[in-house]
């Protein structure tokens, strides 16, 4: 039995030698192919939210298009002087005797565009008096909405004249805009 228990306990050691020996070989490439698996996860994961971040990126394209049409179409710039004169000038529509029969430009003095604010945004007022046909009248309105710097519309009044027939028909209209200007200095970033 001596001999048959030594076989066992050989058999046994040689199994031990050959199970840790092998566990000391296979270990090593055990943990290296978890971490390559692992890797290929993380991997997987990009490639997926790559497709994702694709989408999100032509989503902002999208909407930074959408917000800089807005910009350019709704947004009026400020500038640091009233240009009164630039103002008069574009707004000025040609005496013709037809559409314009007269008109006049008169500046008023500067304030604050927001009474009682800290701001330091201003506004000249600038009277127009036009006399002439409707179409020449909103003609000049629509010339003020359209500017691309700020100009307020602070008060329209038209009235018609009744005593011409209808064909030549003119209208008289007191147009009180306010050119917006901020006069503070620019600050260094």
């Amino acid at each position: 039995m001596s001999s048959s228990r030594h076989l066992t306990m050989a058999v046994f050691a040689a199994l031990l030698v050959v199970g840790l020996g092998g566990l000391l070989l296979v270990w090593p490439s055990y943990r290296q192919l978890a971490q390559i698996n692992r890797q290929t996860e993380v991997l997987r994961n990009k490639g997926e939210n790559y497709h994702l971040q694709v989408r999100s990126i032509a989503n902002l394209r999208t909407e930074l298009d959408r917000t800089t049409d807005q910009i350019a179409s709704e947004l009026r710039l400020i500038p640091e002087s009233p240009e009164v004169a630039d103002v008069m000038r574009i707004l000025s529509r040609p005496l013709d005797g037809v559409h314009v029969q007269d008109q006049t430009f008169r500046a008023g003095n500067t304030k604050e565009a927001i009474p009682g604010s800290d701001l330091s945004v201003r506004v000249q007022p600038l009277t127009v008096e036009i006399e002439g046909r409707f179409d020449a009248i909103f003609d000049l309105l629509v010339s003020v909405e359209s500017m691309e710097r700020l100009v307020r519309i602070a008060s329209l009044r038209v009235e018609c004249d009744h005593r011409d027939n209808y064909d030549s028909r003119t209208a008289k209209a007191s147009i009180v805009l306010e050119a917006v200007y901020d006069d503070s200095p620019l600050e260094a970033p």
